[in-house]
């Protein structure tokens, strides 16, 4: 199996199968956001441990990318420090820019990799990430 074949199954799996989807009772912080071109939808929620993300889910609506990025984002800043999912959101952004990144900080997310080919699916990949962003700014 090729690493493009990989990818796209990680990207299925994670659309047909979302982790970390639904609600949390009495959230930390909560913010959702749009893409109006496409009809993206995503909402997510947050509770935290001191600096640390104890428990993340998202709901949503839309493309499989969009969708399948909420959930592979809530997997990989999940037990993780603020600082630390500041550094995943960073090189995140880097690698749908067609900037260098680092691959290991990525994980799963690099399954979307590909998606800087198609700017108009940039948005779709990137939509958890404002969401997620807006969330974060609410922990003092």
């Amino acid at each position: 199996m090729s690493l493009e074949e990989l990818f796209k199954e990680i990207i299925i799996e994670h659309y047909q199968h979302p982790k970390n989807q639904g609600h949390l009772e009495h959230p930390d912080a909560k913010s959702d956001g749009s893409n109006p071109l496409c009809g993206d939808e995503i909402a997510m929620e947050l509770i935290f441990d001191g600096n640390v993300v104890r428990n993340v889910m998202f709901t949503g609506n839309g493309c499989s990318i969009s969708q399948s990025a909420a959930s592979l984002i809530t997997e990989a800043i999940k037990g993780k420090t603020i600082e630390e999912t500041r550094t995943i959101m960073n090189e995140y952004k880097n690698m749908l820019a067609g900037k260098e990144y680092n691959a290991d900080i990525l994980g799963d997310l690099e399954a979307l990799s590909d998606v800087k080919r198609y700017p108009a699916r940039v948005k779709c990949a990137s939509l958890s990430v404002a969401v997620l962003d807006q969330a974060l700014q609410q922990k003092k």
